[in-house]
């Protein structure tokens, strides 16, 4: 991985030119993660620079996420913008309105999964099973130490096990239940590049699932990284999350030289 700032001044001019598709991860990326997923919130001049951003002509803002999309965009708040949820099963923004078919045939699935879960893992654990309609995630950032040991003794047990047609995946103190088959990040920034007719694309993540859109995005765009970490697909990184506002910023820039 190379250090973006250090090449910033060859990608200026990369980014300049054509349309352009910004995709940005939201929780460790454009919001610092927090202890539950609802303490996260977008600081006011993260959302500032997204909105600068957005106005640049010729610029497509794409924030992707894990959350289900309602959640991701009430968080953010600007219109205007694009939003993928469930790491991109569900794709909403100006003309553009999508849900992956596959993933809707199996909400009934999920939600008596996300049920079961709760069964197993009770308020007083420390585990939080959040029913995404799309995918099921079980955060285990609070997990308290006398469940630890059966907390993951029972997980290994339920990824053997597997479930038909759904899949557990694993992210920052999570693992997440997706039906099988279904789009994840780096299919969502080809769909949406595809229809913005984006000339050059840029992802921004910091998570396992943003490979995806890092891998997908290999040969024909930038990608970065949040935090250096060997064996990442992203070309670049920067140091920490504070660093995106400069970077969101430096995009920004880099097209008005436009």
């Amino acid at each position: 991985m190379r250090a973006f700032w250090k090449h910033a001044q060859e990608i200026a001019g990369w980014l300049a030119a054509g349309r352009l598709l910004v995709t940005l991860d939201f929780d460790g990326t454009l919001a610092a993660l927090a202890e539950t997923p609802g303490q996260a919130r977008l600081r006011p001049e993260f959302r500032a620079a997204l909105r600068a951003l957005a106005a640049r002509p010729g610029v497509g803002v794409f924030i992707l996420s894990g959350r289900a999309l309602p959640n991701v965009r009430r968080l953010v708040g600007i219109p205007g913008l694009y939003y993928g949820g469930n790491h991109g099963m569900e794709i909403q923004g100006p003309g553009l309105a999508w849900r992956d078919a596959g993933a809707a045939r199996v909400r009934r699935r999920l939600a008596a999964a996300a049920a079961d879960l709760r069964e197993r893992f009770p308020e007083g654990t420390g585990v939080l099973v959040e029913d995404k309609v799309f995918s099921v995630s079980v955060h285990y950032r609070n997990l308290k130490p006398a469940y630890r040991a059966g907390f993951f003794a029972r997980m290994r047990a339920l990824g053997a096990a597997g479930s038909d047609g759904l899949r557990w995946t694993r992210g920052h103190k999570i693992f997440e239940l997706r039906p099988e088959g279904a789009p994840h990040k780096g299919d969502a920034v080809l769909r949406l590049a595809k229809k913005l007719s984006a000339a050059a694309a840029i992802a921004v993540g910091d998570d396992l699932t943003d490979e995806d859109m890092f891998t997908a995005l290999a040969a024909s765009g930038v990608t970065v990284r949040v935090g250096r970490r060997a064996g990442s697909a992203a070309l670049y990184y920067v140091a920490a999350q504070a660093e995106v506002l400069r970077l969101l910023r430096f995009i920004a820039a880099s097209r008005r030289q436009k």
